[in-house]
């Protein structure tokens, strides 16, 4: 008989390992009908960004140059003129964040400059920002740590004036200390000429806001932190808690799961988000108690999921059976259900019992998973689907590896690629297994379906060619997971979400052990990049993040859709389509961009190159 202390030993190692891995995670479908979310936009006297009534073109019209002069602020003018002048750069000194080429969308934050400073540390600071119609010259004090944020009066301004990927903004970093100046440093980013959408879901469990117990955080449009959407009393890491979520992508419905350990799955649940924006954990619109909804595909209208698969089953404290991802007790197989009412909904033609990480796509017209019962792991299938007879069909599978783990696979907002990571993980998450609990590898693809082409995302991935260009090599690279793709365009762009394990620049430095190195990034990738070349662009720090929790698979779902005469930003936000000065409407004569269409003759042809893609007009970069 084993002594009751060596075996409440165990257990606290498998709730520390159930923080560690984050068995709590979520899942969503980022296809939409309809649906809202901020698309232009609408920038206060402060700088500050909200969504409210605009354009519906995506990006306004520069109206002229715009030069802002704020040296020397609060530096002695003889020290400013020092600064402007530059200098040696001092072999120290180096660009910690953002990355060099890193492609931004409007409406969020400006990033935090983060440099690793010159050798007498860092007195004074000249930001010198310009574009072909912006010009910014900011002087600022001391610095310690090394790192400067950019005020939003400012980087509102700068995408405003932007011109796109072929006006770049220059951004030049000067310091000086103990008397010598050092600089400029340099680097070249993009501003894409749209906004992100629609609000960011993501997994936490050790975030402030909710005592450090699991749970579902929100990101409003350009809000600067996340409010706590499913929380409830629990100690972490026991629980209970809520954390692993779903989400249909029209914004209408959401399900979750509720967890305690031991046991592990309390109750999967769902709620109507149109109802109430703000859900009310103790009053869910449906439950089951028999089957886990978590990493569930959620179908696009949110009239039906499919759930994640689990083979493995353990018996024990935390559920980590062999083949099932974490906090996935089996054996399950992949069931369909009404998230509304919880009842089970007959379905035929799946090639496999266990669909592992399923997703539809934003036409509805697929599924794809990954394969556990012929591929053992290895492979990714993608199958068609009828929703009249909820009947599958037509297998085909789009990558397979050999010894590695294709995971998290998710659609393009065209339905035509899919987003995966591939790692060597069994388990498909950041930790390799719970019996090996290293951290594991893992980087981004692409695939194209119609060729089932393999493209490594190498720039997301940290990587130009086979260098590294993070600023901790080989601290970095390799530890990139759960990709999700926001459901619509922007300005030339899909984007790409996903968790790194990797440093952020001076703000978030140490072991990549550590659960609070898990953080939300977010990669361009271009929508039109030629058939075989990598597509994507350095990522970014996704704003409004706690810094100091651990944070992991983020949604951008695009929130209800508005009733005409509703206040709105652009034509996503509403049901009818369009956005006509400032109110929802119907589109008038050709669709512009962010405006609802069926196909991509419907677009207009005077604003340049438009594409129908997931059911509006999108623009292109050729």
């Amino acid at each position: 008989m084993i002594h009751r202390n060596v075996r409440f030993a165990a257990f606290l190692f498998s709730i520390a390992l159930f923080a560690r891995v984050g068995a709590g995670c979520g899942s969503a479908n980022p296809s939409r009908a309809s649906g809202d979310g901020g698309g232009s936009p609408v920038f206060g006297q402060d700088g500050s960004a909200t969504f409210g009534e605009g354009g519906t073109s995506g990006h306004p019209q520069p109206q002229g140059p715009i030069a802002i002069d704020d040296c020397p602020g609060t530096l002695p003018a003889a020290t400013a003129t020092a600064l402007q002048a530059g200098g040696p750069v001092d072999a120290a000194m180096k660009w910690l964040y953002p990355y060099d080429g890193t492609v931004f969308p409007g409406g969020l934050a400006g990033p935090v400059l983060q440099w690793a400073p010159e050798a007498g540390g860092t007195d004074g600071i000249y930001v010198h920002l310009h574009s072909k119609l912006f010009d910014y010259k900011g002087c600022f004090g001391a610095a310690n740590p090394a790192r400067l944020p950019i005020a939003m009066s400012v980087w509102s301004k700068a995408w405003l004036q932007s011109q796109g990927p072929a006006d770049p903004l220059r951004v030049e970093l000067t310091t000086i200390g103990g008397g010598k100046v050092s600089g400029p440093i340099a680097e070249t980013w993009t501003f894409a000429l749209g906004s992100l959408k629609g609000s960011i879901y993501y997994n936490t469990y050790t975030s402030p806001q909710v005592a450090n117990n699991g749970a579902v955080m929100r990101i409003q449009p350009g809000a600067s932190a996340p409010t706590a959407l499913l929380s409830i009393p629990g100690v972490s890491p026991v629980g209970p808690c809520i954390s692993c979520h779903s989400l249909s992508s029209d914004g209408s419905t959401m399900v979750a799961q509720r967890h305690q350990y031991p046991p592990g799955l309390v109750q999967s649940e769902s709620y109507d988000l149109k109802s109430s924006a703000t859900p009310n954990p103790a009053a869910p619109l449906a439950s089951v108690k028999s089957d886990d909804w978590g990493f569930s595909a959620v179908y696009p209208d949110g009239s039906r999921l499919i759930t994640d698969g689990a083979p493995g089953q353990t018996g024990g404290i935390f559920p980590a059976g062999a083949g099932s991802n974490p906090g996935m007790e089996g054996p399950l197989p992949s069931t369909m259900y009404n998230p509304r009412t919880g009842a089970a909904i007959a379905f035929s033609g799946l090639s496999v019992k266990f669909a592992k990480m399923p997703a539809f796509s934003p036409d509805g017209t697929k599924l794809v998973f990954n394969d556990h019962d012929t591929g053992a792991g290895h492979s990714l299938v993608v199958q068609d689907f009828d929703r009249a007879t909820n009947t599958f069909s037509n297998p085909k599978v789009i990558f397979k590896d050999a010894t590695l783990f294709p995971g998290w696979p998710f659609f393009t907002p065209d339905s035509k690629s899919v987003v995966f990571t591939l790692g060597d993980s069994p388990n498909y998450a950041s930790v390799y297994s719970p019996t090996a609990p290293q951290v594991a590898k893992a980087d981004l693809r692409i695939v194209d379906l119609p060729t089932a082409s393999v493209v490594v995302l190498d720039a997301a991935n940290g990587f130009h060619g086979a260098t590294s260009y993070l600023p901790y090599p080989g601290r970095d690279e390799h530890v990139d997971f759960y990709p999700t793709v926001s459901p619509v365009a922007a300005g030339g762009y899909y984007w790409v979400f996903f968790t790194s394990r990797r440093n952020y620049g001076n703000t978030l430095v140490g072991s990549v052990e550590d659960t609070r190195s898990k953080k939300i990034w977010v990669s361009a990738v271009s929508i039109d990049a030629p058939a075989g070349q990598d597509p994507s662009h350095p990522a970014f720090y996704l704003p409004g993040q706690e810094d100091g929790s651990g944070n992991i698979r983020a949604f951008a779902t695009l929130d209800p859709c508005k009733a005409a005469g509703s206040a709105c930003a652009s034509g996503i936000d509403c049901c009818g389509g369009a956005c006509v000065g400032g109110k929802c409407g119907a589109p008038e004569g050709c669709a512009k961009t962010d405006e609802r269409c069926t196909k991509t003759s419907d677009c207009c042809t005077d604003q340049g190159a438009l594409q129908c893609i997931n059911g509006f007009c999108a623009q292109l970069l050729r």
